[in-house]
């Protein structure tokens, strides 16, 4: 078989059934981001529940204070993270919740659930940052549902310090430079340690994002087998119409005629080489556009002539002839010594 005839054949096949291979396509891919849809909700539905908590949180205004810490031999105290994970403490955030009267613990699950765990990169919404220029420590709180809660918390936090309950500090004393405020004091667009309403943005797009990239994988595999499914069901067919439906020799005249032409023209390419014994199969079928060729028969079996044949000529029509029909006279033709000459008709 030519490569090119396959290749050729099998781009018409695709765009005969391109809107089946389509429509196919698109609910594969409908089907595909549905089930991934309610999956997902199904299996993270915990994680569902403390994006919608965080995403409260983190729309609420924070509240915070600075320090400074300075040492006995009168050097500052720059290791800010130890406060914020000295507070977030279980013990220490029961504690403050008793005080205060908020229940505010679960920030820390919910941050963890998400993965959005404490690191030098990302502080959480009880935060220790330091300024590298003076030194001055801001603890920001971001753990309230309101933003009084915030404040409240900031106060407790603070009340905590004045009263020096903090045992990792030892004689170390602690200056305050800003009381317990609301808002921020610190400028977040330039530090991305510490959350705001726009950290949990990619929470919030990456369904989305997950979601398109499961619909062109849908559409992809939607494309594939609705592809399968119609070549399958096509093999199924009685009727010629590809190039792939039967089979032709390596040595065998294989032609594509386009349906419409010339009786003319299809009669020269049936009769080229002039001048040598040939006979024409064609199968008679209701709707068969009425051509009569020279030594036409319907079977190879039918031919009496007792003179050497050297070229059969199997003419093929798209959706008029069968595919038994033409493996039969096929291999009636292999019994002569002759020329087989293939024109599909499409």
């Amino acid at each position: 078989m030519s490569l090119v005839t396959i290749v050729s054949e099998f781009w018409r096949f695709f765009k005969d059934y391109f809107w089946r291979i389509m429509m196919g396509a698109v609910i594969v891919s409908v089907l595909t981001v549905g089930g991934r849809y309610f999956i997902n909700r199904f299996l993270y539905r915990d994680n569902q529940e403390a994006y919608q908590q965080l995403s409260e949180i983190y729309s609420q205004e924070p509240a915070s204070f600075q320090i400074v810490v300075t040492m006995e031999d009168g050097s500052i105290f720059t290791t800010a993270e130890l406060f914020d994970a000295y507070f977030s403490a279980p013990e220490i955030v029961s504690e403050i919740e008793q005080k205060t009267g908020i229940q505010f613990g679960q920030w820390l699950e919910y941050e963890k659930q998400l993965e959005m765990y404490k690191t030098n990169e990302f502080r959480g919404g009880l935060a220790g940052i330091r300024d590298a220029s003076s030194n001055v420590i801001t603890m920001r709180f971001l753990v309230g549902k309101k933003t009084e809660d915030n404040l409240k918390i900031a106060k407790a936090y603070a009340d905590m310090m004045r009263k020096e309950e903090l045992p990792f500090l030892g004689p170390n004393k602690i200056s305050f430079v800003q009381e317990p405020v609301k808002g921020e004091v610190i400028p977040i667009e330039l530090t991305e340690e510490v959350p705001s309403q726009e950290t949990l943005t990619p929470f919030r797009t990456a369904e989305a994002k997950s979601h398109f990239i499961y619909g062109i994988l849908g559409l992809m595999i939607g494309t594939a087998l609705t592809s399968l499914l119609c070549f399958l069901s096509h093999l199924g067919k009685k009727k010629i119409i590809y190039a792939f439906d039967y089979a032709w020799d390596y040595h065998d005249h294989h032609f594509m005629s386009q349906h419409g032409k010339e009786d003319k023209s299809l009669e020269q390419l049936i009769q080229t080489p002039t001048n040598i014994e040939r006979v024409v199969l064609r199968q008679q079928s209701k709707g068969d556009p009425d051509h009569s060729f020279n030594n036409q028969l319907c079977s190879l079996s039918d031919y009496k002539n007792e003179k050497r044949l050297d070229e059969i000529v199997i003419l093929i029509q798209s959706h008029l002839t069968d595919k038994a029909w033409y493996h039969r006279e096929r291999q009636l033709a292999n019994l002569y010594p002759a020329q087989v000459k293939i024109i599909h008709i499409i």
